[in-house]
């Protein structure tokens, strides 16, 4: 039994708390003002991760490989007769990193464990577009 708890333990204080809450992906839902818009989302490094039409919902990295390193991303939408829109897709830090860590991960999870897996960041809810308003 002793054996159990002592590894629950370590878990516990071995984890950060944003790695235990979040993954390091994320469904965001991507929008736009009419239907059937080409819509193409590059990474940071400009490479393309996903080419389809809006409405839909796309499964996004929330971080780049590496130490602190949050993934942002451009939407390029359009349509013929309606030109070519760009938005950003940005990231935010969780409060679970920030508030979670405080009984959960302690140092560990801030310094190391949610930084290293990106499990720390968030990406926008939502990623809209419009194309009728300029």
């Amino acid at each position: 039994m002793k054996k159990y708890l002592s590894i629950a333990i370590a878990a516990l204080f071995l984890s950060g708390c944003a790695s235990i809450v979040r993954d390091s992906y994320q469904s965001v839902p991507v929008q736009a003002d009419m239907d059937n818009v080409d819509i193409e989302i590059t990474n940071s490094q400009g490479a393309l991760v996903y080419k389809g039409q809006a409405p839909t919902t796309v499964m996004l990295k929330t971080s780049k490989s590496g130490y602190f390193s949050p993934e942002k991303y451009t939407l390029k939408a359009s349509k013929p007769g309606y030109g070519t829109r760009y938005q950003s897709i940005d990231w935010h830090v969780s409060n679970w990193y920030i508030f979670g860590n405080l009984v959960f991960g302690g140092l560990l999870g801030w310094f190391v464990v949610d930084p290293l897996t990106g499990d720390m960041y968030y990406l926008d809810e939502v990623a809209s577009v419009n194309l009728l308003n300029k």
